[in-house]
């Protein structure tokens, strides 16, 4: 599935377009090369085989392994380009936290060396590493990025990561509350433009109410005009509320989907044309939510992942190339990061927007940098799906989609392409 798991074979591995060496080439001729430390969390185990009296491991971790091969694929294509990307994979133990380095294979035995995180960093540094993309786990990259002098350390998944006082990391997941403030600042404008509107907030007493409270207020909004109701009491409903106004917006900021259900349930006999249902996306994907009764009214909701990315045809091809399968959502945010990465130069990340995600940074001072972007979508029954924002990359419009080399390749590959793709004219 994908990559192969067997750890002493990964190196053989890195051929096309990628110089993935356990130890990167030390060529002076070479003064454009980029090494870049993979570390993530694989779970290795002995595997019973043994090549060439070297230990053989064998991979567990399916997320992981899934990660890599996206990121691996964007790195080839980022190489095919002329980047001389150069990658060092290790393996990163997440219980003892510490950092599986491959040593050559010499007949000898294990051939994994592990190193403690101040040792590690040091081996990063020694090798003239430009950045380390992971660990997974949030502590982990706070405590590695803390041994950093010089060394950006991009966290690649964790939504709860302190950046405060540690320069040199990058927490590239957007930040917990990031849905819920750009919901509040969005409320305000809503507002601004509908004064006679009402923003009703159901109160989810989780820390994301605050957070909503203050974005509202930051953008322009005044708290006083908010209705805090808490859908907890026996007895709950507004729809005194909706009887009242010409137009309600109802802020549900639960992840919840018994609440979000109830909420919904209150507001079934509510003129549709009068109301907006806004939430977070945890809350909407759920398949126990009855679509039926989401769908009446008009929705508003925020997530951090675009929603057309699998229209991307060329990239789900050259994903599919690498895993040998449908690619999932973790081969797509590989992929995400290796370009992102690729752009975020000069010890400094940039804003950037990428097939999987968007990447806006906010930077504490004398601390890191955290990614706060955030997407709104809106759905009603006439216009469908409406993305709230426009994207600056159109990652479908490659003038390569429909090219017969492509096509040939994909034929070729076996890739589950639309035939019906035209090249843009």
């Amino acid at each position: 599935m994908g990559i192969i798991q067997r750890w002493f074979l990964l190196a053989l591995l890195f051929s096309i377009g990628l110089k993935g060496q356990v130890e990167p080439i030390q060529d002076s001729s070479i003064a454009s090369t980029r090494i870049w430390v993979v570390a993530l969390p694989f779970s290795l185990a002995q595997d019973s085989v043994k090549i060439l009296g070297d230990e053989a491991y064998v991979a567990h971790n399916r997320m992981a392994t899934q990660f890599y091969t996206g990121f691996r694929a964007g790195v080839d294509s980022l190489n095919e380009a002329g980047a001389h990307i150069e990658l060092v994979l290790v393996a990163h133990d997440e219980y003892n936290d510490t950092y599986l380095w491959q040593r050559s294979g010499d007949g000898s035995g294990d051939f994994l060396q592990a190193y403690d995180v101040s040792s590690f960093m040091q081996k990063c540094e020694q090798i003239g590493a430009e950045k380390i993309i992971g660990p997974f786990r949030g502590s982990s990259s706070e405590r590695l990025s803390e041994e950093s002098t010089t060394i950006p350390v991009i966290n690649p998944v964790s939504r709860t990561i302190e950046v405060g006082n540690r320069p040199w990391l990058w927490a590239a997941a957007s930040e917990r509350m990031a849905e819920v403030q750009v919901l509040g600042q969005r409320a305000a404008v809503a507002k601004s433009r509908a004064p006679q509107s009402q923003t009703i907030l159901l109160q989810d007493a989780s820390g994301s109410d605050e957070a909503f409270l203050d974005a509202y207020v930051q953008a322009g909004g005044k708290s006083t005009d908010l209705i805090l109701l808490d859908p907890t009491i026996p007895g709950f409903s507004f729809t005194l509320y909706h009887a009242s106004s010409n137009f309600i917006r109802v802020v549900s900021l639960s992840e919840k989907v018994l609440t979000t259900a109830k909420i919904l349930s209150t507001m079934r006999g509510f003129d549709a044309k009068r109301v907006e249902f806004w939430t977070v996306g945890q809350s909407i994907t759920s398949s126990a939510l009855d679509a039926q009764l989401l769908m009446r009214q008009p929705v508003v909701w925020a997530q951090v992942e675009r929603l057309d990315y699998i229209q991307f045809k060329t990239l789900d091809a050259l994903l599919y190339a690498e895993a040998k399968t449908t690619p999932g959502r973790w081969e797509w945010l590989g992929l995400d990061m290796a370009w992102f990465a690729h752009y975020a130069l000069d010890h400094k990340p940039l804003a950037f927007e990428g097939p999987r995600r968007v990447y806006l940074w906010h930077h504490p001072e004398k601390g890191g940098y955290v990614n706060h972007a955030a997407l709104v979508f809106r759905y009603d029954q006439k216009g469908g799906i409406q993305p709230q924002w426009t994207p600056s990359v159109d990652y479908a419009a490659d003038e390569m989609i429909g090219s017969e080399p492509i096509l040939e390749e994909n034929k070729r590959l076996g890739v589950p392409i639309d035939s019906t793709i035209q090249k843009p004219r």
